[in-house]
């Protein structure tokens, strides 16, 4: 009865459709396929809202970064200039970097107090180290690089006259600093310029996350540059002969190197929809800028500027300008388009998309050869069997 009746009901369907046609197995993979991509082009977020947080960072993280940038780059060219350096040839360099390293290791603990919004709250990150937690780290890296650079700040002092040598407390100064805390200092600088871009790289912001192995060494690179670019400028201000103004003029363009292609290499990896935050708006001018006058400028004018007379002195301090310029404006990009990436879903699942799903009649075979799949799986790494 049950057959019966179907039958009239697909004959009646037939008489007024015409009769069924059969599906093909790969017709019906290829709608499935369709329908997937269509759905993964309409669906932006979870209730139109960002999928993460993005970090509540301002102006004073970008000073922070910039500062502590070129305190630790100082503090490590100062360490390699005592340590392979003239001394007498190169004493400016090593005044100049130890006035600069102490001047912005006081001004950078004040700078990330005013983004905690509460002082106690630094404070309380001393309290306890936690390795795997690259801000708990950062904060004993930025700490004892300020000591230290403090004890080599004040044998400067006394170096300079400020406070007598057969003084007590020139005595217990030229104690406390030797070439030992000098070198410790030079190593933690470069941990100071390397940190930030490990704690950018250690999040799941989409601009970070996809460049988590090339920030760590843009940020060294970029401290080296801008330390090296301070460093000239005080000498430059100071009155150093104008001849000796590009001693540091080597470092500093393997600095500039090494950003430009790190900035190069970092965009190219980029997914499409995270490298728009980097091509579009405000942030296209910055990282513009940051290339351009911080990367391209100065190598070309390290190539054609004079070296000796005014016009050298002048191109030493114009160089000078435009590295820490282009150093500033890169950190703001790196973070302004960062928290841009965050409150973009698409570009969160970009970075999260893993690979496709394989289709019902791939799964079926693999599932009918087992073995195959595995010595499909062995020849992936390389292995025959």
């Amino acid at each position: 009865m049950l057959k019966l009746l179907a039958g009239l009901t697909s004959s009646l369907f037939a008489a007024k459709t015409g009769p069924i046609k059969e599906t093909k197995p790969a017709e019906v993979e290829g709608r499935r396929k369709r329908k997937r991509q269509d759905d993964a082009e309409l669906f932006t977020s979870y209730y139109g809202r960002p999928v993460i947080k993005k970090p509540h960072w301002i102006w004073p993280i970008w000073f922070y970064f910039w500062v502590g940038g070129i305190s630790g780059g100082a503090s490590a060219i100062t360490a390699l200039t005592e340590l392979f350096g003239d001394k007498e040839r190169d004493h400016s360099i090593i005044r100049a970097g130890r006035y600069i390293s102490i001047g912005g290791l006081m001004i950078s603990p004040v700078l990330l107090i005013i983004d905690l919004q509460r002082p106690e709250r630094f404070h309380h990150m001393l309290r306890i180290l936690k390795w795997r937690s690259p801000l708990s780290v950062g904060t004993y890296i930025l700490t004892s690089t300020g000591i230290l650079s403090g004890l080599n700040a004040a044998r400067q002092v006394v170096e300079d006259g400020f406070i007598p040598k057969d003084s007590l407390p020139g005595k217990l100064t030229l104690l406390a600093s030797n070439p030992v805390t000098s070198t410790l200092q030079g190593i933690d600088g470069m941990a100071l310029g390397t940190y930030t871009g490990v704690l950018l790289s250690a999040t799941a912001v989409p601009l970070w996350a996809e460049n988590d192995t090339t920030l760590a060494p843009l940020f060294l690179s970029s401290a080296f540059s801008t330390g090296a670019a301070a460093i000239t400028l005080a000498r430059t201000l100071g009155g150093t002969p104008t001849k000796e103004l590009h001693r540091l003029e080597p470092i500093e363009r393997n600095a500039i190197f090494s950003e430009l292609a790190l900035t190069t290499y970092g965009f190219w990896k980029l997914p499409p929809e995270v490298r728009k935050h980097v091509t579009s708006g405000i942030h296209a001018w910055l990282f513009a800028g940051a290339v351009g006058l911080g990367q391209v400028g100065p190598l070309l004018l390290q190539l054609l500027a004079p070296k000796e007379g005014k016009a050298g002195r002048g191109m030493a301090l114009l160089n000078s300008v435009m590295v820490l310029t282009g150093g500033f404006l890169l950190r703001v990009a790196v973070v302004t388009a960062g928290r841009a990436s965050a409150d973009d879903s698409a570009a969160y699942h970009a970075t999260t998309r893993g690979p496709g799903r394989a289709s019902p009649e791939e799964q079926a075979a693999k599932a009918a050869h087992p073995s195959e799949s595995a010595n499909d799986s062995y020849r992936s790494l390389g292995l025959n069997l």
